[in-house]
């Protein structure tokens, strides 16, 4: 039995930390983090790995031709494909910008064109009861995935304010992409 991370195993925050902001259309989020600690990206996704390994996520790393730094699976229908950028101000003086992207599994994706050309195959073949049924198997199979990745977001979520407080990297507050805290931390 393989045991994976849920919210109950996750430390419970009476508010969230850090503003989180959503991309709808690239259905992705953002963090920002500031550190006068000389913190680089490698340091932050070796502790995003060594927290989710124990509870056997599967974790594929980028092999230098991919958009993504860390590959995070959770089953077989959802992943995230998280990126840190890090922004060097001077010093040990840095922003770490974290994007997580939630996207389907290639299972996922084969399953979703299998129930669309199998209901078109039996909706030409004059059967619309299987037709029928292929739909409503289909957006229950949809509505599950779509499920398990917003949970695989939040919990991804969790794991990066966890790792923000144990390291103490300071949340940057953004909204509609300018940042509110930046000029006050650009200043010291």
């Amino acid at each position: 039995m393989t045991q994976t991370l849920t919210q109950a195993d996750l430390i419970q925050f009476d508010s969230p930390a850090s503003r989180v902001n959503i991309s709808w259309r690239d259905r992705a989020y953002e963090l920002s983090y500031w550190t006068e600690t000389g913190m680089e990206k490698e340091n932050l996704l070796q502790k995003v790995m060594d927290l989710l390994l124990p509870s056997k996520y599967f974790i594929a790393m980028d092999q230098g031709w991919s958009d993504w730094d860390l590959e995070i699976y959770q089953g077989i229908w959802s992943k995230v494909q998280l990126k840190v950028c890090t922004e060097n101000h001077g010093g040990n003086k840095r922003v770490l910008r974290v994007r997580c992207a939630l996207r389907m599994s290639q299972l996922a994706i084969m399953a979703m064109v299998g129930y669309c050309l199998f209901t078109i195959i039996a909706i030409i073949l004059g059967m619309p009861e299987v037709a029928k049924f292929t739909i409503a198997v289909g957006m229950l199979n949809a509505a599950f995935i779509l499920y398990q990745n917003f949970q695989l977001g939040r919990i991804l979520y969790q794991v990066l304010e966890i790792i923000a407080r144990r390291v103490n990297l300071l949340p940057i507050q953004t909204t509609s992409n300018k940042s509110v805290t930046e000029s006050a931390i650009l200043q010291s």
